[in-house]
Order: C-alpha cells, then structure tokens, then sequence
C-alpha cells in the first residue's frame, strides 16, 4: 500500500451538496390557478411549472394570433386561396398551385424591399419587378428567394382559386 492510499483510507468522503444548474422544462401549455402570497395579493400562478401569469404578454399572443388569422382571411380573398391553417398543419393557405405559409407583421415594409422596387418601377419597361435573394453559406448550397409584389402576382395570374379545378 502506498501514502496515497493510506491517506484516501484515514480521511471521511465529504458529503455531495451539489445543486443542479438544469432549468426545468417550461409547459407546452400553462394550467392557471390562483395564489396568494408575496408577490401578489391574487395572481395567477401556473400549477405545473410555478410561472407567474403575465397580462401584457397574454394580450400580445393574443393580437399577434388575430394579426395573423386577419391576414389570412385577407389573403384568402384576395388571391383566392383556401384558409386552412386552423387545423393544425404548417400551411396556412392552398391554392391549385401553391401551398402558402405566411407571415405578418406589424413592422413597416423593409426598406430593402421598397427601395428595389422603387428603382425597379422608375425603369418599368412593361417588365414585371421581382427581387431575388440569395442566401450563401460555406459548404451548403445557395437558397434563393424571389419576392415579387401582390399587385404584379395578380396581374400576371390572377387568383389561385382550387374553385376552378372542379369547373
């Protein structure tokens, strides 16, 4: 047997008091009760997780989900699309062509996007504008995007009713 050993047999193991650092998993969906303590007289508290109920961000969700259910009503009847978001798939919107997912937001038009157009239109030859991004990164293929207007799109091919498959 060697010192090493010796000293590892004469010595008590000190107890674990390790704490875990790992957040615990939030709720897919909070289950709301009422509590009563410090930080409130009455405030809601969810019964899985301990989060504490917030209104002004209840009320964001809130107006962003009707921001986009109204954008896509909007779309549905303008370039006349099926709304089918609302059972529970990634598509948004259907059409005989296209499958649409689709993004609002309360954000002014990039200023990108109205600054090409603007040149593009300056020089409008009977030519549609249409902006193509390219997305390029080391090792992976370029991803373009092409942006054209809502106006232009109709312009060019109408609505994209399924209503007409069945005429």
């Amino acid at each position: 047997m060697n010192d090493l050993d010796a000293l590892l047999a004469t010595t008590e193991p000190e107890p674990v008091t390790s704490v875990s650092t790992a957040t615990p998993r939030r709720c897919r969906r909070h289950q709301w009760g009422k509590y009563e303590g410090p930080e409130s007289d009455y405030a809601g508290k969810c019964l899985r997780c301990g989060a504490w109920y917030d209104e002004a961000r209840s009320r964001r969700g809130r107006s962003s989900r009707r921001l986009g259910n109204d954008q896509e009503r909007r779309a549905e009847k303008r370039y006349g699309w099926e709304k089918i978001g609302e059972r529970g798939e990634k598509t948004d919107l259907r059409g005989r062509m296209f499958k649409v997912q689709q993004k609002a937001s309360r954000r002014p038009t990039p200023a990108l996007f109205r600054d090409v157009f603007a040149g593009l239109d300056a020089t409008r030859d009977g030519r549609v504008p249409l902006l193509l991004m390219s997305y390029v990164r080391a090792g992976v293929g370029t991803e373009d995007f092409i942006v054209v207007r809502g106006s232009d799109w109709l312009e060019l091919h109408g609505r994209d009713t399924i209503e007409e498959d069945a005429a």
